[in-house]
């Protein structure tokens, strides 16, 4: 109850102070992003702050700046730096073989799939050829799913509590994220596409 209550006295703070509220939170996002801070606690923030709709158009706004950013500073620094940081991670050179071999479909694969990082994800397609728009795009598109998802139940959560309707709906939740998974890791075998595991045998 206590907890419902600061929230709701957020909600308002956040209300009240309008385009400054939205301008913070996709500040704070994109600072955790370049950082290396997982972004998904503040993905479930904003559906609990502010609401299904606005909370996942404020986080698809967050992360593509976020990834966007990410993409661009790893390019403009030049590779020798970033590859300094990340160019040891097993992620950055599976994502390197992975672009010189499948190109497009191996940015979509790797953002579907939870086998990588999302955020070192960012900096290691800057060292890449991959074009800006295009990982721009598909970046956007892809993270948009997951986004909605999240941003729903932690608004339900916080409107209606642990029900049994709520259970119901997080478990359909979880069967389409799963299913999606699923279905972006048989288009891989269709298209002879190595990721992670596979790349290392």
């Amino acid at each position: 109850i206590e907890l419902v209550t600061h929230l709701r006295q957020l909600q308002d703070t956040v209300q009240h102070s309008g385009a400054m509220g939205y301008a913070l939170y996709i500040a704070l996002f994109v600072l955790a992003s370049l950082c290396l801070l997982p972004g998904s606690v503040l993905v479930l923030a904003a559906g609990m702050v502010f609401g299904p709709w606005l909370g996942t158009l404020l986080s698809l706004i967050a992360a593509t700046v976020a990834s966007a950013l990410s993409f661009l500073l790893a390019r403009g620094l030049g590779r020798a730096l970033v590859f300094k940081y990340v160019g040891h991670t097993r992620t950055f050179q599976a994502i390197e073989r992975g672009i010189a071999h499948s190109g497009i479909d191996f940015l979509i694969l790797t953002r579907l799939i939870p086998l990588f990082p999302y955020n070192i994800q960012n900096y290691a397609y800057g060292l890449t050829s991959m074009p800006f728009w295009s990982y721009t795009l598909v970046s956007a598109l892809t993270t948009l799913p997951g986004i909605v998802i999240y941003t729903l139940m932690a608004s339900k959560l916080v409107a209606e509590g642990i029900t049994l309707t709520f259970v119901l709906q997080l478990s359909l939740a979880g069967l389409v994220l799963f299913a999606l998974v699923q279905a972006a890791k048989a288009y891989a075998r269709h298209k002879h596409i190595a990721l992670a595991e596979e790349d290392e045998k």
